[in-house]
């Protein structure tokens, strides 16, 4: 017995441990569940205390405590029916903000990975011996005859102190739950002598390292420690585009000269060739000792390289490979893991001057294309929880509810699989400012009725009942999906008309599958939802740009640079296509046409005229060649006529797709604009009319050009070896210039004087006798054969590429290397 007690004292602080994770076990693993009374709703995973230790037994909140910045964990099992939803229903009705659909604990198995990272959970001596030592003090004291001979000892600490290192590029963002769950699992184990969190940010290719609620940049060599026994893990999904240049991976690497770095990856192996990871070299990696370094890790098997590789061990969140990964880093029972190598100088992949990855087909897909590109790529579960998903709203807590509970197999990153698979957009009536997790998506156009025909009618009829069900039967009395819809700003202005519009589309989609009289419900549904996209975009929910707009005198010297900012929207025409960028114009009153002495006018010019012009939008540059062929092979969208997918003159060059179409006709421009008008429901997009495209040149100006008396081969491509004024000759390009080169209009609209002259909706009029005042396209009375071009082009001198000048002598039908065109939006209210 002697013995024994001998023990039990030597080891009083791992019993007392022991004795710490009996009483708080339920939040070892999952730290209060939502029957929990005054619990606070979930957080995002980084809280702003992420520098504070938060590790140790002695820092653990008393019982009853809650810690507002921890994810909240839901009960394993969901279908388990709450005892308190009745209370919970009526707490709801008094708040502003509608139910939250709960989420299961975000990291899978929690009780499982627990116990999975035990062998990480040791004690090693102190640096200082500051611990009395009994039983030394009293043998000493006892030989000295009673005179006190005080002993010390290094305390037994905790061994390891954890860093996270959480991505935070926007796709990550869709991960913030696990990026909770994986700081919680972490901070609540009490194995560690601290638990810090950090962001990194891999959204630019430069990777950066933030800490703090205030965003503050830290040098990563900052977070070395000369004393070791410090452990760095990497939540990410290597998609941000400092993993594509490679320079996330040499800023871990750099940690890695000195510590364990490990890579917690979102995806299972199968994935990462759709990564950063897709030119990886994977290699079992060896370690000498416990928590080796990285750059002291051997490779398992012969490279046939002489490259520098930075190595990584690697795993996924499951509890076999945290099992894993935590033996290796402890040294027990295993030295060894699966490691990914980058070389040095090729990590990454080939990016482009935007820093954008190049797309490799930058053509348009159908929606049939789009799908079939899916279904080959995706994992089965992933095509079956695609099919589950098209019968519920894309709000990403009613996602993974339907998945859960329709789809149980699957894992998250099939998930994943569906939310990446470009076949998904963000809703027009998504709340505006909220986050990944918080927003609401839909299908691109198309897609949800394909995928609907597709799905078993009785099938697609449980899921959609289903989810209204389950939230009524267990969170409350709320028969329709539009309880589910988050709302972080506590209250939305029109968010129960917009909230009830989006679910009433979704609805839409699974009643036009059915048939008969219910597809006559869509469509009524359907023109609800339409009338409610015309009005919602409003300067609340446009985007904002700055630029610079130069000034120039009779010489073309520039006498003024005046910094403007404009509103657009952004218009999504495909999966690797420039959207169409939509800049507001605010209404006005101009004075339309040139004075008789203007330089170089003409007589259809005249005479001048006030007109009244209404707000809308316009395209911030012509119509570029990708954007032709995004909407060209859209044959399913087709209205009149077939359209040539490549009619361009100045093809097959590196920056054609930038470049403006050519050699198109008025016919064709208007094919194009009720194509885009179908694929974008609600907005009508058409040819702007000569008063309109006037106004939007001017900008407020009543000189020949929107610079001033004259132009310059530096503001726009025309004949630049044709002077105006009295400015010197400049470069003849003879050719298109990629949109966007020049200085813009005062309105933010770029190439509205030269590279291509553009059709206008009018009817040709030889004057402006009788021209309407408001605005509006000039169609009565006039030459139904020919239209006006407005603009010039990158073949005409200067005098043709006036604000004013109207182009008189081309038909409608005709084709030239000159003519492009640029598109309006009237909807809603603009400004």
């Amino acid at each position: 017995m002697e013995g024994k007690k001998a023990i039990w004292w030597e080891d009083e602080r791992e019993m007392a441990e022991l004795i710490w994770c009996a009483a708080y076990l339920d939040r070892i693993i999952a730290p209060w569940s939502m029957e929990q009374p005054g619990q606070s709703e979930a957080t995002s995973s980084n809280d702003q205390d992420d520098n504070r230790s938060s590790g140790s037994g002695e820092k653990t909140p008393p019982p009853g405590a809650i810690e507002p910045t921890l994810p909240v964990a839901y009960p394993e099992n969901i279908d388990r029916p709450t005892q308190t939803s009745r209370k919970r229903d009526s707490v709801e009705s008094d708040r502003s903000s509608p139910v939250r659909v709960p989420d299961p604990f975000p990291i899978p198995e929690p009780t499982a990975i627990s116990k999975a990272i035990l062998p990480l959970a040791r004690r090693v001596p102190g640096l200082r011996a500051d611990e009395l030592d009994i039983e030394v003090t009293v043998e000493r004291t006892a030989e000295a005859g009673g005179l006190p001979m005080l002993a010390f000892r290094p305390p037994l600490e905790r061994w390891l102190e954890v860093h996270l290192l959480i991505d935070r590029s926007p796709p990550m963002e869709f991960w913030g739950d696990l990026a909770g769950g994986m700081t919680t699992l972490f901070r609540w184990q009490g194995f560690f002598r601290d638990v810090r969190v950090w962001w990194f940010e891999t959204g630019e290719n430069e990777a950066r390292l933030l800490s703090g609620a205030g965003q503050i940049e830290r040098n990563p060599r900052s977070l070395v420690a000369p004393s070791g026994n410090r452990l760095f893990i990497v939540l990410t999904d290597t998609l941000g585009k400092a993993w594509r240049s490679g320079s996330a991976f040499a800023t871990l690497a750099d940690l890695g000269k000195e510590h364990p770095v490990t890579i917690a990856h979102i995806f299972p192996q199968e994935l990462w060739q759709r990564t950063a990871l897709e030119g990886a070299i994977l290699r079992p990696l060896i370690a000498p000792g416990p928590a080796s370094a990285n750059a002291t890790l051997q490779v398992g098997e012969r490279l046939r390289t002489k490259q520098i590789l930075y190595r990584f061990p690697i795993f996924n969140l499951s509890p076999a490979h945290f099992a894993t990964w935590a033996k290796f880093i402890a040294g027990s029972g295993g030295n060894s893991i699966q490691g990914v190598l980058m070389g040095a100088k090729t990590a990454g992949v080939n990016m482009g001057e935007t820093g954008e990855e190049e797309a490799a087909d930058p053509e348009a897909e159908s929606p049939e294309e789009l799908l079939r590109g899916f279904l080959i790529d995706a994992s089965p579960l992933a095509r079956e929880l695609a099919k589950v998903l098209a019968a519920v709203p894309l709000i990403p807590p009613v996602m993974r509810l339907a998945q859960r509970r329709f789809l149980p197999d699957s894992k998250h990153w099939h998930l994943a699989e569906v939310f990446f698979s470009g076949l998904v957009e963000k809703s027009t009536f998504s709340p505006e400012g909220a986050t990944v997790p918080d927003a609401w998506y839909d299908f691109y156009p198309g897609i949800r009725q394909l995928l609907l025909a597709d799905s078993a009618a009785r099938r697609t009829i449980d899921i959609w009942r289903g989810i209204g069900d389950y939230i009524r039967d267990h969170y409350g009395e709320f028969r329709d999906f539009s309880a589910l819809i988050p709302n972080p700003q506590g209250s939305l202005a029109d968010a129960v008309s917009d909230r009830s519009l989006y679910f009433a589309e979704v609805d839409a989609a699974v009643l036009r599958t059915w048939g008969g009289e219910y597809a006559d419900i869509a469509q009524n549904i359907e023109e609800r939802v339409r009338q409610r996209k015309q009005e919602i975009l409003t300067p609340e929910k446009l985007l904002k740009f700055t630029f610079e707009t130069l000034y120039v005198d009779k010489r073309g010297e520039i006498t003024k640079r005046e910094p403007l900012e404009a509103y657009y929207y952004e218009e999504p025409l495909g999966k690797g296509i420039e959207p169409l960028t939509m800049v507001a114009i605010p209404g006005g009153e101009f004075l339309m046409g040139s004075p008789p002495n203007e330089k170089d006018s003409f007589k259809d010019e005249r005479p001048e005229h006030e007109v009244t012009v209404s707000n809308f939008f316009m395209g911030k540059y012509p119509i570029t060649q990708a954007q032709w062929k995004a909407i060209a092979s859209r044959t399913d969208l087709k209205v009149e006529k077939d359209l040539d997918l490549n009619p361009a003159h100045f093809k097959d060059r590196p920056d054609s797709d930038r470049r403006p179409v050519e050699q198109v006709n008025w016919y064709d421009a208007i094919e194009f604009c009720a194509r885009l008008s179908k694929l974008k429901e609600g907005r009508e997009y058409r040819l702007p009319s000569e008063a309109e495209w006037e106004y939007a040149c001017r900008a407020g100006t009543t000189t020949p050009f929107y610079f001033g008396e004259t132009i310059t081969g530096e503001l726009a491509n025309y004949n630049a070896s044709r002077i105006y004024a009295e400015e010197p000759k400049g470069e003849y390009r003879q050719q298109t210039t990629p949109v966007g080169q020049f200085s813009p209009s005062a309105f933010g609209l770029y190439d509205m004087h030269g590279n291509v002259r553009e059709w206008c909706a009018d009817t040709w009029h030889d004057n402006y006798d009788g021209a309407p005042t408001d605005g509006s396209a000039w169609i009565e009375n006039g030459n139904d054969n020919r239209s006006p071009l407005r603009g010039g082009s990158w073949g005409d001198d200067p005098n043709y590429c006036r604000s004013a000048i109207r182009i008189t002598f081309i038909r409608r039908d005709d084709r030239f290397i000159y003519i492009g065109f640029r598109v309006v939006c009237v909807f809603g209210r603009t400004l």
